[in-house]
């Protein structure tokens, strides 16, 4: 019977790896927040040639994957405010939901959904974050 070792590579329990749920909610958040956005276009929704609301959470999630720390989830959960916030105020979120248009409704109503979790699942990971990964 051959025994194996255990090093660095093969046990993945370093803090640099793991990934709490909170991190992976908000990951997951910041991914379907920008596909809901490809959605709204898709389906014809106005917006810019080089969208911000596509652009900002796929820059962002690249961070936190790349960097998990309370920097990277704290830029998340403003994100995920400072969407949100725009979404609650333009009337453009009001005249997706009431257009008629299935594909427009259903996008928009994943935005919303992502933001919500993106500002629960932020709060969470960077309220959880001890500092150990600097």
């Amino acid at each position: 019977m051959k025994t194996t070792t255990s090093t660095r590579e093969t046990t993945r329990n370093d803090t640099g790896t793991a990934r709490s749920p909170a991190v992976v909610a908000t990951l997951s958040a910041l991914l379907l927040l920008a596909a809901s956005i490809a959605g709204q276009i898709a389906a014809g929704a106005d917006y810019p040639i080089v969208p911000p609301g596509l652009v900002i959470p796929l820059v962002v999630a690249g961070l936190v994957a790349w960097r998990t720390n309370r920097w990277t989830t704290g830029l998340a959960l403003g994100v995920g405010l400072f969407i949100g916030t725009g979404a609650i105020l333009t009337p453009n979120t009001g005249d997706h939901l009431s257009s008629g248009d299935t594909a427009l409704i259903a996008s928009t109503a994943a935005e919303l959904v992502a933001l919500a979790t993106l500002v629960i699942a932020g709060v969470a990971a960077t309220l959880s974050r001890n500092g150990t990964r600097r």
